[in-house]
Protein backbone atom coordinates (compact mmCIF):
# COMPACT_ATOMS: atom_id res chain seq x y z
CA UNK A 1 0.00 0.00 0.00
CA UNK A 2 1.56 3.57 -0.91
CA UNK A 3 1.51 5.73 2.10
CA UNK A 4 -0.85 8.49 2.88
CA UNK A 5 2.71 10.16 4.73
CA UNK A 6 5.83 10.37 4.54
CA UNK A 7 7.85 11.31 7.79
CA UNK A 8 11.26 12.64 7.23
CA UNK A 9 13.50 11.47 9.74
CA UNK A 10 17.62 12.66 9.68
CA UNK A 11 19.62 10.89 12.63
CA UNK A 12 22.78 12.02 14.01
CA UNK A 13 23.79 9.92 17.48
CA UNK A 14 20.28 10.14 18.92
CA UNK A 15 19.78 6.56 20.46
CA UNK A 16 18.74 7.97 23.45
CA UNK A 17 15.58 9.49 22.52
CA UNK A 18 14.89 7.19 19.14
CA UNK A 19 12.86 5.00 21.02
CA UNK A 20 10.20 7.67 21.97
CA UNK A 21 10.52 9.47 18.24
CA UNK A 22 9.51 6.26 17.01
CA UNK A 23 6.94 5.40 19.63
CA UNK A 24 5.19 8.11 18.82
CA UNK A 25 5.02 7.40 15.31
CA UNK A 26 3.28 4.34 16.29
CA UNK A 27 1.05 5.71 18.83
CA UNK A 28 -0.40 7.80 15.96
CA UNK A 29 -4.33 7.34 15.28
CA UNK A 30 -3.50 7.74 11.11
CA UNK A 31 -1.49 4.55 10.63
CA UNK A 32 -0.80 4.81 6.96
CA UNK A 33 2.53 6.39 7.15
CA UNK A 34 6.26 5.22 6.57
CA UNK A 35 9.29 6.83 8.50
CA UNK A 36 12.54 7.57 6.01
CA UNK A 37 14.99 7.46 8.69
CA UNK A 38 18.98 8.89 7.42
CA UNK A 39 21.53 8.32 9.66
CA UNK A 40 23.82 10.98 8.74
CA UNK A 41 26.87 9.16 9.89
CA UNK A 42 26.27 8.21 14.12
CA UNK A 43 28.53 6.26 16.01
CA UNK A 44 25.85 5.08 18.18
CA UNK A 45 24.54 1.75 16.31
CA UNK A 46 20.47 3.49 15.56
CA UNK A 47 20.26 0.25 13.70
CA UNK A 48 20.13 -1.75 16.55
CA UNK A 49 17.04 0.25 17.60
CA UNK A 50 15.34 -0.20 14.88
CA UNK A 51 15.93 -3.78 14.72
CA UNK A 52 13.96 -4.22 18.02
CA UNK A 53 11.33 -2.41 17.10
CA UNK A 54 10.64 -3.71 13.78
CA UNK A 55 8.32 -1.96 11.94
CA UNK A 56 8.53 -2.55 7.97
CA UNK A 57 7.18 1.04 7.82
CA UNK A 58 10.29 2.38 9.07
CA UNK A 59 13.28 2.43 6.70
CA UNK A 60 16.36 3.20 7.86
CA UNK A 61 19.25 4.69 5.45
CA UNK A 62 22.53 4.89 6.55
CA UNK A 63 25.29 7.64 4.82
CA UNK A 64 28.90 6.83 5.00
CA UNK A 65 30.04 10.06 6.54
CA UNK A 66 28.30 12.93 7.92
CA UNK A 67 26.87 15.36 5.58
CA UNK A 68 24.38 17.56 7.37
CA UNK A 69 21.07 17.81 8.23
CA UNK A 70 20.78 19.82 4.67
CA UNK A 71 21.75 17.36 2.71
CA UNK A 72 20.35 14.18 4.52
CA UNK A 73 16.78 15.95 4.83
CA UNK A 74 16.79 15.67 0.87
CA UNK A 75 18.30 12.18 0.93
CA UNK A 76 15.09 10.98 2.73
CA UNK A 77 12.95 13.09 0.83
CA UNK A 78 14.03 11.37 -2.62
CA UNK A 79 13.15 8.50 -1.17
CA UNK A 80 9.48 9.48 0.58
CA UNK A 81 6.52 7.98 -1.63
CA UNK A 82 4.03 9.85 0.69
CA UNK A 83 0.89 12.09 -0.55
CA UNK A 84 2.20 14.43 2.47
CA UNK A 85 5.88 15.46 3.94
CA UNK A 86 6.04 15.86 7.50
CA UNK A 87 9.04 15.89 9.89
CA UNK A 88 10.41 14.70 13.04
CA UNK A 89 13.60 15.09 14.28
CA UNK A 90 15.26 11.94 16.47
CA UNK A 91 15.53 13.65 20.00
CA UNK A 92 11.86 15.16 19.63
CA UNK A 93 8.03 13.32 19.31
CA UNK A 94 4.75 13.89 18.50
CA UNK A 95 1.21 14.10 20.12
CA UNK A 96 -1.04 10.92 19.00
CA UNK A 97 -3.76 13.00 17.50
CA UNK A 98 -0.91 15.11 15.02
CA UNK A 99 -1.41 13.34 11.65
CA UNK A 100 -5.44 13.38 11.79
CA UNK A 101 -6.06 17.19 12.64
CA UNK A 102 -3.45 18.02 10.33
CA UNK A 103 -4.35 15.60 7.32
CA UNK A 104 -8.71 16.77 8.23
CA UNK A 105 -7.55 20.37 7.25
CA UNK A 106 -5.25 19.85 4.36
CA UNK A 107 -7.96 17.58 2.95
CA UNK A 108 -10.67 20.24 3.84
CA UNK A 109 -8.67 23.10 2.59
CA UNK A 110 -6.98 21.64 -0.92
CA UNK A 111 -5.38 25.31 -1.33
CA UNK A 112 -3.16 24.96 1.20
CA UNK A 113 0.11 23.74 0.73
CA UNK A 114 0.91 23.15 4.32
CA UNK A 115 -0.07 22.87 8.19
CA UNK A 116 1.84 24.20 10.91
CA UNK A 117 0.94 23.47 14.54
CA UNK A 118 1.81 24.49 17.96
CA UNK A 119 4.57 23.19 20.13
CA UNK A 120 5.67 22.07 23.67
CA UNK A 121 8.77 22.63 25.07
CA UNK A 122 10.22 20.48 27.07
CA UNK A 123 13.58 20.17 28.79
CA UNK A 124 16.17 17.29 29.21
CA UNK A 125 14.23 15.52 32.05
CA UNK A 126 10.85 15.49 29.59
CA UNK A 127 9.54 18.15 32.01
CA UNK A 128 6.81 20.49 29.58
CA UNK A 129 8.22 23.88 30.24
CA UNK A 130 7.01 25.99 27.55
CA UNK A 131 4.65 26.39 24.33
CA UNK A 132 5.00 28.45 21.22
CA UNK A 133 2.62 28.69 18.62
CA UNK A 134 -0.51 27.66 20.77
CA UNK A 135 -2.06 30.83 21.41
CA UNK A 136 -5.21 31.15 19.22
CA UNK A 137 -8.69 28.88 19.53
CA UNK A 138 -8.84 28.28 15.70
CA UNK A 139 -6.52 27.26 13.16
CA UNK A 140 -5.55 30.69 11.09
CA UNK A 141 -5.69 30.62 7.65
CA UNK A 142 -2.74 33.27 6.31
CA UNK A 143 -2.27 35.11 2.98
CA UNK A 144 0.47 33.69 0.83
CA UNK A 145 4.08 35.21 1.71
CA UNK A 146 4.27 37.52 -0.98
CA UNK A 147 7.44 38.73 -0.23
CA UNK A 148 11.14 37.11 2.16
CA UNK A 149 10.97 37.44 5.55
CA UNK A 150 11.60 34.67 8.01
CA UNK A 151 8.91 32.05 7.63
CA UNK A 152 6.39 32.91 10.09
CA UNK A 153 5.53 29.07 11.46
CA UNK A 154 7.54 26.57 13.49
CA UNK A 155 8.79 24.31 10.32
CA UNK A 156 9.35 20.75 12.82
CA UNK A 157 5.30 20.07 13.12
CA UNK A 158 4.91 21.03 9.35
CA UNK A 159 2.87 18.39 7.00
CA UNK A 160 3.02 19.80 2.87
CA UNK A 161 1.91 18.74 -0.12
CA UNK A 162 4.50 15.93 -1.37
CA UNK A 163 4.37 17.21 -4.74
CA UNK A 164 5.20 21.44 -3.25
CA UNK A 165 8.15 19.76 -1.46
CA UNK A 166 9.96 17.38 -4.06
CA UNK A 167 9.70 20.62 -6.04
CA UNK A 168 11.03 22.82 -3.38
CA UNK A 169 13.87 20.58 -1.92
CA UNK A 170 16.62 20.71 0.53
CA UNK A 171 19.34 22.84 -0.31
CA UNK A 172 22.33 19.98 0.73
CA UNK A 173 24.71 23.18 1.60
CA UNK A 174 22.71 24.08 4.29
CA UNK A 175 24.15 22.22 7.43
CA UNK A 176 21.93 24.00 9.81
CA UNK A 177 19.01 26.55 8.74
CA UNK A 178 17.91 24.00 6.13
CA UNK A 179 14.24 23.96 7.53
CA UNK A 180 13.76 27.98 7.42
CA UNK A 181 15.79 28.08 3.80
CA UNK A 182 13.00 25.31 3.01
CA UNK A 183 9.37 26.87 4.65
CA UNK A 184 10.93 29.68 2.89
CA UNK A 185 11.15 29.43 -0.77
CA UNK A 186 7.86 26.63 -0.34
CA UNK A 187 5.57 29.29 1.57
CA UNK A 188 6.31 32.59 -1.14
CA UNK A 189 2.94 32.79 -2.92
CA UNK A 190 1.59 29.45 -1.26
CA UNK A 191 -1.37 29.86 1.31
CA UNK A 192 -0.70 27.87 4.85
CA UNK A 193 -2.52 27.54 8.37
CA UNK A 194 -1.30 26.89 11.58
CA UNK A 195 -3.18 24.62 13.71
CA UNK A 196 -3.34 26.50 17.90
CA UNK A 197 -2.83 22.98 20.08
CA UNK A 198 0.05 21.54 20.64
CA UNK A 199 1.50 18.13 18.83
CA UNK A 200 4.97 18.29 18.76
CA UNK A 201 7.36 18.13 21.88
CA UNK A 202 10.63 19.94 20.63
CA UNK A 203 13.62 19.54 23.52
CA UNK A 204 15.04 22.60 23.43
CA UNK A 205 16.60 24.11 26.63
CA UNK A 206 20.08 22.78 26.80
CA UNK A 207 20.49 22.43 23.22
CA UNK A 208 20.49 26.12 22.00
CA UNK A 209 23.56 27.96 22.37
CA UNK A 210 24.99 30.66 21.36
CA UNK A 211 27.50 29.34 18.87
CA UNK A 212 24.79 27.51 17.59
CA UNK A 213 21.58 30.17 16.90
CA UNK A 214 24.62 32.84 15.81
CA UNK A 215 25.72 30.67 12.92
CA UNK A 216 21.85 29.33 12.39
CA UNK A 217 21.52 33.22 11.70
CA UNK A 218 24.62 33.17 9.32
CA UNK A 219 22.71 30.98 7.07
CA UNK A 220 19.29 32.88 7.03
CA UNK A 221 21.56 35.72 5.53
CA UNK A 222 22.52 32.95 2.94
CA UNK A 223 19.20 32.38 2.45
CA UNK A 224 18.13 36.16 1.90
CA UNK A 225 21.03 36.33 -0.15
CA UNK A 226 20.11 34.04 -2.48
CA UNK A 227 16.36 35.81 -3.00
CA UNK A 228 18.35 38.75 -4.00
CA UNK A 229 18.24 39.07 -7.62
CA UNK A 230 14.21 38.75 -7.47
CA UNK A 231 14.02 40.82 -4.63
CA UNK A 232 16.61 43.11 -3.82
CA UNK A 233 15.47 45.47 -1.25
CA UNK A 234 13.11 43.24 0.80
CA UNK A 235 16.07 40.74 1.03
CA UNK A 236 18.68 43.51 2.28
CA UNK A 237 16.11 44.41 4.39
CA UNK A 238 15.45 40.95 6.18
CA UNK A 239 19.94 40.76 5.93
CA UNK A 240 19.90 43.81 7.79
CA UNK A 241 17.13 42.33 10.81
CA UNK A 242 19.15 39.09 11.16
CA UNK A 243 22.46 41.21 11.89
CA UNK A 244 21.08 43.52 14.25
CA UNK A 245 19.11 39.73 15.64
CA UNK A 246 22.46 38.39 16.19
CA UNK A 247 23.31 41.50 17.90
CA UNK A 248 21.14 41.53 20.29
CA UNK A 249 21.94 37.84 21.02
CA UNK A 250 25.67 38.41 21.60
CA UNK A 251 24.60 41.34 24.15
CA UNK A 252 22.17 39.64 25.88
CA UNK A 253 24.82 36.77 26.69
CA UNK A 254 27.30 39.12 27.62
CA UNK A 255 25.39 40.50 30.09
CA UNK A 256 23.72 36.46 31.39
CA UNK A 257 20.66 37.21 29.66
CA UNK A 258 20.89 33.89 27.62
CA UNK A 259 18.86 31.73 28.83
CA UNK A 260 16.45 34.80 29.58
CA UNK A 261 16.21 35.74 25.53
CA UNK A 262 15.82 31.50 24.76
CA UNK A 263 12.78 31.17 27.23
CA UNK A 264 10.98 34.54 26.22
CA UNK A 265 10.80 32.74 23.07
CA UNK A 266 7.87 30.75 24.70
CA UNK A 267 4.79 30.98 26.82
CA UNK A 268 4.87 29.78 30.34
CA UNK A 269 2.30 26.24 29.85
CA UNK A 270 -1.33 26.64 31.70
CA UNK A 271 -3.16 23.77 33.10
CA UNK A 272 -4.59 22.31 29.99
CA UNK A 273 -1.04 22.12 28.02
CA UNK A 274 0.21 20.54 31.31
CA UNK A 275 -2.74 18.16 31.42
CA UNK A 276 -2.28 17.45 27.41
CA UNK A 277 0.87 16.97 27.42
CA UNK A 278 0.96 14.49 30.17
CA UNK A 279 -1.88 12.44 28.30
CA UNK A 280 -0.03 12.38 25.37
CA UNK A 281 3.19 11.14 26.76
CA UNK A 282 1.42 8.30 28.85
CA UNK A 283 0.36 7.29 25.68
CA UNK A 284 3.62 7.18 23.98
CA UNK A 285 6.20 6.40 26.95
CA UNK A 286 4.19 2.95 27.30
CA UNK A 287 4.77 1.95 24.05
CA UNK A 288 8.49 2.69 23.99
CA UNK A 289 8.74 1.38 27.50
CA UNK A 290 7.81 -2.10 25.80
CA UNK A 291 10.69 -1.41 23.60
CA UNK A 292 13.66 -0.73 26.13
CA UNK A 293 12.94 -4.11 27.94
CA UNK A 294 14.21 -5.48 24.86
CA UNK A 295 17.69 -3.81 24.75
Amino acid sequence: MTPLISVVMPLFNASDTLFLALASLQAQSIQNWECIIVDDGSTDHPERIIQIINDPRIQYHRLVRNRGRGYARQHALEIAQGRYITFLDADDWIYPDKFQYQLELLEAEPSLALVSTGMAISNASDQLVGVRNANRNQPVLRAAMKTPGMPPLAFAPSMIVATLAKHTGFDPSFTIAEDADFLLRALLGKRYAVLPTCLYVYREPGSTTLDKVSSALDYCCRMFQKQFDQYPVHSAIEIAKVRGKQLIYYSAAALGLWNYMIARRSRVPNVMDHQQYQDARQIVSKIAAGYAVAV
